[in-house]
């Protein structure tokens, strides 16, 4: 009989007891779940804040901000360079030939009584700014009115917060009513507030943007508006992809997150993998007189102790895609608040690496007890009952 006829032989005998070893069998398929399941919900805050950053179109508009500041809640934009910046190459037109750029700026504001004590992000816009977000939609309600103090929240937003329309936010110059809900392909913007920005620059006092989103011609364009704009000694402006931008200021908190929820992942797998390497040890002895039968009618000790391993990789999968299943219905699509609202997201290439986490806890935790089960000859196993 070739070695692979024995091995399957074997496995399928090992796999056979498993009923009667349920209790050691359960123990490794709870603890590899447990700590599949931890590391992928973890992930998915990192790939919901990644996919955020990637959706409503990201890649088709652009940012541009003086040089010097990091974000838009320091930055100060000019009437007379945004006047310059409309002009840039690359941009796209409407069908007017006006420009589709948008001067905005983004303020914060306290939170609703009751809600997370995190400063809420309020966003001023203006008619292109709606015209330059292909995906956005109204979902209920309507648009703000220009030169009116009104409001709309994102879907995200107002589900984490349980705002609705006729809900009232306190703003400069009182309270604001909220007149419509709105949808925008699920980029981060689903977080915020949008207000009329002529209306809210008044009410704030405040005398210039933070920056122009503009509408590309094509992702192609990009490259030549960059060059534009950097090349132009009117100006000391830089110009990024609304996507790139999103990514790089979330990229040290998401960096932070990833490392920690490894380092969390790697303690919770060691302390599986050394639970898992004991109840394989005591599988072996529990099937010492098994052993000792197979070897003695002609079994090889690479069938054994192969059968040892295949039983450990079979319950740490099925662990692991428990793991996998358990994170994907508790937290794919769920909306939460960290740094931003957005949804989580367990994504296909987290669920992979759920079951390859389980199948190298299995890997490690398994070969040793498959080597001493590989080892015993049929007299010794058979005199050790």
């Amino acid at each position: 009989m070739s070695v692979f006829r024995q091995l399957l032989t074997v496995s399928a005998i090992g796999v056979s007891t498993l009923p009667q070893r349920h209790g050691t069998s359960f123990v490794i398929v709870a603890g590899v779940a447990c700590v599949v399941a931890v590391l992928v919900s973890m992930l998915s805050i990192a790939a919901g804040q990644t996919r955020m950053s990637l959706s409503g179109g990201g890649r088709d508009r652009a940012i541009i901000q003086p040089k010097a500041v990091t974000g838009e809640s320091n930055s100060n934009l000019g009437q007379d360079q945004i006047s310059i910046v409309l002009n840039a190459p690359g941009i796209a037109r409407g069908p007017e030939g006006s420009p589709l750029a948008d001067p905005e700026f983004q303020m914060g504001i306290m939170p609703p009584l009751g809600s997370f004590g995190d400063p809420l992000e309020i966003r001023g816009i203006g008619p292109t700014g709606i015209r330059i977000r292909d995906e956005f939609r109204i979902e209920a309600g309507r648009l703000f009115r220009p030169g009116v103090q009104e409001l709309l929240i994102g879907v995200g937003a107002s589900k984490v917060l349980g705002l609705g329309i006729g809900d009232k936010v306190l703003m400069p110059g009182g309270f604001w009513p909220i007149v419509g809900i709105f949808s925008n392909g699920g980029d981060a913007s689903e977080g915020v507030f949008f207000a009329d920005a002529r209306t809210l620059l008044s009410a704030t006092k405040r005398k210039g943007y933070a920056s122009v989103i503009a509408k590309l011609a094509s992702p192609e364009s990009f490259d030549e508006m960059h060059d534009w704009i950097g090349r132009n000694p009117a100006l000391a402006l830089k110009s990024e992809r609304v996507s790139d931008y999103f990514l790089r200021s979330g990229g040290r908190q998401l960096a932070l997150l990833t490392r920690a929820t490894y380092v969390i992942g790697v303690i919770m797998a060691l302390g599986a993998l050394f639970g898992a390497t004991k109840i394989m040890y005591a599988a072996v002895r529990a099937r010492t007189r098994e052993i000792g039968t197979l070897r003695a009618v002609g079994f090889g000790g690479v069938a054994v102790a192969g059968s040892v391993l295949l039983e450990a990789m079979l319950l740490a999968l099925i662990g692991a895609a428990l793991g996998t299943l358990v994170a994907w219905l508790a937290f794919d699509g769920r909306v939460v608040y960290s740094g931003g609202v957005f949804r989580l997201h367990v994504s296909a290439p987290l669920l992979a690496l759920g079951l390859a986490w389980g199948a190298a806890i299995a890997l490690l935790g398994g070969v040793f007890p498959a080597i001493r089960a590989g080892r015993l000859e049929a007299a010794t196993a058979l005199r050790a009952v």
